[in-house]
């Protein structure tokens, strides 16, 4: 279960026969988590992506607390940022019995997070890594109560904690232009779980890259209201393909849209991880979150006495990663998508680069400017060729 907000912004969405316009009454992140960013904060250049430690620097009795708001083999965001941490600890040398894993931790119960943090505090842990949005509502106090201790949060800059974030519109981005290469028409859709920062992202790159590929893409927003609902993401994954598109992106854990697009003849962008394993005859590629140079980097600092609670981590390149493509996704697709990838790289495209619209003509950035980190992060817009009711 993914990154819980505080709140969310809005309500709604398209939804399917049986869920009838796609409820999400979710959470609202806008006026506290502005504050968050707009707030001074160390950003940790990402040239340190793939930085090793100085030479001798001794990591055995480092001890590394993580906090999951539902268990680590989900086969989505847990999964991600659990391997993510364990192949950091790996590349240091950090033997694994040093992580102390809590999971289902509620990230709405200011008890039980409390209570988790204290217990890893306990049980000698310097660095606790919190891996659901919704802990940043707490932990700061903790952290304030232990400056011995390191806390990294996920999400927007919280005072008091390391953040940690990444430019997930990156992949997301060359997700959407792969579609749009590869669709017959210019509607594509996309199966999203709650109206949250991180899967506004998703929906916009993926919507934009589209539009890469094809200038009257559109994509067509379907909701389950829910980290991890089975009978919901089929719903929403069906109520796609019903409207007659046959491309989608995603956002989400379970096995339901992949599953759900190969019995329809229909293909998806799998995303946290790997899904072609899933339905292999529908999985064009995936979108993985590679928090390991992150993490990495995170504990080399907590180690050397460098880490501070202004730092904040957001990192793109190969931490959002995308996995190989499908044999059957043409070579020429996969080219044009690795020359995109080259131009994200180089600085010749840039994902949010003016003008750029919301899709309600309202205009987000002026042309020859590009968008603000900050305005990135927070996402409160969706562009203007996203078909969603929120």
């Amino acid at each position: 279960m993914k990154k819980k907000l505080l709140s969310l912004l809005l309500a709604g969405c398209l939804v399917v026969a049986s869920l009838a316009g796609c409820a999400s009454e979710g959470e609202s992140d806008s006026t506290e988590a502005a504050e968050k960013t707009e707030g001074a904060y160390n950003l940790i250049s990402q040239d340190l992506l793939g930085s090793d430690p100085a030479e001798g620097a001794d990591f055995s009795g480092m001890k590394i607390g993580e906090i999951e708001s539902y268990v680590i083999n989900d086969g989505g965001w847990c999964q991600a940022t659990h391997e993510g941490i364990v192949n950091a600890m790996n590349e240091l040398g950090i033997p694994e019995e040093n992580l102390i894993v809590l999971e289902s931790i509620d990230d709405t119960d200011q008890a039980a997070v409390t209570s988790a943090a204290e217990q890893l505090i306990d049980k000698g842990c310097t660095l606790i890594i919190g891996a659901s949005t919704g802990y940043a509502s707490y932990l700061p106090e903790v952290a304030a109560e232990n400056p011995d201790v390191k806390f990294a949060q996920w999400g927007t800059k919280v005072d008091g904690l390391i953040g940690y974030e990444m430019r997930s519109y990156e992949g997301m981005f060359l997700a959407g232009y792969a579609s749009g290469l590869l669709s017959e028409t210019p509607q594509l859709g996309f199966s999203a779980s709650y109206n949250e920062f991180s899967v506004r992202t998703a929906i916009n790159a993926y919507a934009l890259g589209a539009k890469y590929a094809k200038e009257d893409a559109t994509v067509k927003v379907a909701c389950a209201d829910s980290w991890y609902d089975i009978d919901k993401e089929t719903q929403c994954a069906q109520s796609l393909i019903d409207a007659g598109i046959k491309y989608m992106g995603m956002e989400a854990s379970s096995p339901a849209i992949p599953e759900t697009c190969k019995k329809n003849g229909a293909f998806v962008v799998g995303y946290h991880n790997d899904m072609s394993y899933i339905a292999p005859e529908a999985v064009l590629v995936s979108f993985t979150w590679n928090f390991a140079p992150i993490f990495k980097q995170i504990m080399i600092s907590v180690n050397d006495g460098s880490a501070t609670a202004d730092d904040f981590y957001y990192w793109g390149g190969e931490c959002s990663k995308l996995t190989d493509f499908a044999s059957f996704v043409p070579e020429d697709v996969q080219a044009k998508v690795a020359e995109a990838k080259a131009k994200i790289e180089s600085g010749e495209l840039n994902v949010y680069a003016g003008e750029l619209k919301d899709n309600k003509g309202n205009v987000l950035v002026e042309d020859g400017q590009v968008m603000s980190d900050d305005m990135i992060l927070l996402q409160e817009f969706f562009v203007e060729n996203v078909d969603c009711a929120w």
